[in-house]
């Protein structure tokens, strides 16, 4: 699969930022910074606060390492390989 996600570098999360993206406007993740990276994913065009709970897919806690966000960006891409049938841009 090709790169479809521009998450930012270890930088980025060791200054405390949160980030979100998404995926064909379906494929949704957002990735709360704390003493872990935790990571939710949601299916559907609404924000996550408006996000229907049978729509969140998965959360997840990461190490906030370098090698925890390098495992959560592999994470992220087995999810989106599951519901890349759902996802309009992808199937």
């Amino acid at each position: 699969m090709e790169k479809v996600f521009d998450i930012p570098g270890f930088t980025y999360f060791a200054e405390k930022n949160n980030y979100t993206g998404s995926v064909g406007n379906t494929f949704n993740y957002k990735i709360v910074n704390g003493d872990v990276l935790t990571t939710t994913v949601w299916m559907g065009k609404f924000c996550l606060a408006k996000t229907p709970e049978e729509d969140v897919v998965d959360i997840k806690e990461f190490e906030k390492t370098p090698e925890g966000l390098e495992e959560l960006k592999s994470w992220l891409e087995s999810e989106l390989e599951k519901k890349k049938n759902d996802i309009p841009s992808l199937a």
